[in-house]
């Protein structure tokens, strides 16, 4: 009796669930963010501790920075303005799987002199691998990393919306920011900063076009 009890839920659970779709994405009232990640980013050129400090090694990119750039986009969302730039009412920060598959990335590849490249067919499998979260289902977002340039003073991601439930990508379209600010991790979160503004300016009405 009882399996056909549990039978019947998960029938019933799979004719009520609806897939989500990219228009649903858009349209979000909470999004779950994830963060930054950057396990398939490059760090083009040498990057320093910030003012023309000592070297940042591979470990202090991955140890020290990393960890520090999605603590604060977490805890200053008054200057890095999710809300806004994706017309949402509410951003519900869930760090704890992108700070774990961080934590157990190859630094020492993603130390580059050359930028690197992601193929946007490459982002639904990296997503696969995220372990579990504080929400079992709802629209998710990350910032897939693909590098930070030195050189050019530029940050180039992915912002991609997922069903969390599946982790089916639903929409992912690459921006570019300028870095700007003092020390090294103001100076590369300017550039998460400067990517939110021109979404909020401009690119959120694109896509809501788009999808």
């Amino acid at each position: 009796m009882k399996k056909l009890v549990v039978l019947s839920v998960m029938l019933m659970s799979a004719f009520t669930m609806k897939a989500q779709t990219a228009k649903d994405a858009i349209n979000a009232k909470e999004i779950v963010f994830y963060g930054l990640d950057f396990t398939k980013a490059k760090f083009v050129g040498q990057f320093d501790q910030g003012m023309g400090a000592m070297p940042a090694t591979g470990s202090d990119m991955k140890n020290k920075w990393i960890p520090q750039w999605n603590a604060l986009i977490a805890k200053e969302p008054q200057n890095f303005k999710l809300k806004e730039a994706f017309h949402t009412d509410n951003i519900y920060y869930d760090m704890a799987p992108i700070n774990e598959i961080n934590s157990k990335m190859d630094i020492d590849a993603a130390m580059a002199v050359n930028p690197g490249k992601i193929d946007p067919s490459e982002i639904e499998g990296m997503i696969k691998k995220y372990g579990p979260g504080d929400k079992k289902s709802g629209t998710g977002m990350v910032f897939i990393v693909e590098n930070f340039n030195k050189g050019t003073e530029m940050a180039d991601i992915y912002v991609t919306y997922f069903d969390i439930a599946t982790k089916k990508v639903l929409i992912t379209e690459k921006q570019s920011g300028k870095a700007m600010g003092v020390g090294m991790r103001n100076y590369w979160a300017g550039a998460i900063k400067a990517i939110l503004k021109n979404i909020d300016k401009s690119e959120y009405q694109n896509w809501k076009s788009k999808y």
